[in-house]
C-alpha cells in the first residue's frame, strides 16, 4: 500500500467471526464455506480486485465468537473529479408477452429477474431448480430458458438446457453465471450455438439485449 492520503469505509458485524484458516483463503476467486448453491465466493475477490485497481487497499480483521470488521482503503483525489462523458445507451425493443422461464434457486436473487423480466414486457414463470423447471416445460409453452448454471441437487444449468431442448426443440436458452465465461465456454460444447452466456453481474440494459437477440436469433 503506497504511502498518502485515503479516505476509509470501515464495515463491523458481531457475526461469528472467521477462524486464521479461513481469513488467510477470503479474498480468493471462489472460495466459499458456504454449501453449494448458496455462493460462489466471487463477492469479496471482485471487492479486492475493484480496490487494486483503484490503488487502494482492503484489510480484514476477525475473531471467532465476536465478529468481523473490513477497512477499504480509497485514494483521495487531489483535484475535483471531472463529470465523466458516457454515450447513452441504446434503447432495447421490449418484450412482446414471449414466455421465459427463469430458473434460480436463490429466491430472492429470483425475485428480482422475474420483476426485470414483467418490466420488459415478458410473461415470465419461475422454478427454483432444475425438476421444477422441467416439469413447468412438460406443461407449459415457453420460449426462452434463462437459467443460472451452478444450481444444488446434482443437475446444473448446462444439464438442465439439454433435457430442456431435448423435450422442446427449438427452445432458447440463455444461461447465467458469476464464473469466468471461459470456465463456462468449456461445458457448452453438446449445447447448440444458439445457446448464449450472461455473466453475472449484469445490468438490465445487457439483460434486454441479450434477450431480444436470443429470441430473434
Amino acid at each position: 500500500m503506497a504511502p498518502g492520503a485515503y479516505a476509509v469505509i470501515e464495515v463491523t458485524d458481531t457475526g461469528s467471526g472467521m477462524p486464521p484458516e479461513v481469513l488467510e483463503h477470503v479474498f480468493e476467486p471462489f472460495y466459499t464455506t458456504k454449501a453449494p448453491g448458496r455462493g460462489t465466493g466471487l463477492g469479496l475477490s471482485m471487492v479486492f480486485g475493484f480496490l487494486k485497481q483503484s490503488g487502494g487497499h482492503i484489510s480484514v480483521y476477525s475473531e471467532p465468537g465476536v465478529g468481523t470488521t473490513f477497512r477499504l482503503y480509497f485514494p483521495r483525489a487531489d483535484a475535483p473529479a471531472e463529470p465523466a462523458l458516457t454515450q447513452p445507451e441504446a434503447p432495447s425493443r421490449p418484450g412482446s408477452g414471449e414466455t421465459v422461464l427463469a430458473v434460480e434457486d436463490n429466491p430472492a436473487l429470483r425475485r428480482t429477474v422475474l420483476r426485470q423480466l414483467r418490466q420488459l414486457g415478458y410473461r415470465a414463470l419461475e422454478a427454483d431448480g432444475p425438476a421444477a423447471a422441467l416439469a413447468v416445460l412438460a406443461s407449459e409453452k415457453v420460449d426462452l430458458l434463462f437459467t443460472d448454471v451452478v444450481m444444488p441437487g446434482g443437475m446444473d444449468g448446462i444439464a438442465l438446457a439439454q433435457q430442456a431442448i431435448e423435450l422442446r426443440p427449438g427452445l432458447r436458452v440463455i444461461l447465467t453465471s458469476g464464473f469466468p465465461g471461459a470456465k463456462v465456454d468449456d461445458q457448452l460444447g453438446a449445447l447448440p450455438d444458439s445457446v448464449r452466456l450472461l455473466s453475472k453481474p449484469y445490468r438490465g440494459s445487457d439483460l434486454a439485449r441479450l434477450l431480444r437477440e436470443t429470441l430473434e436469433g
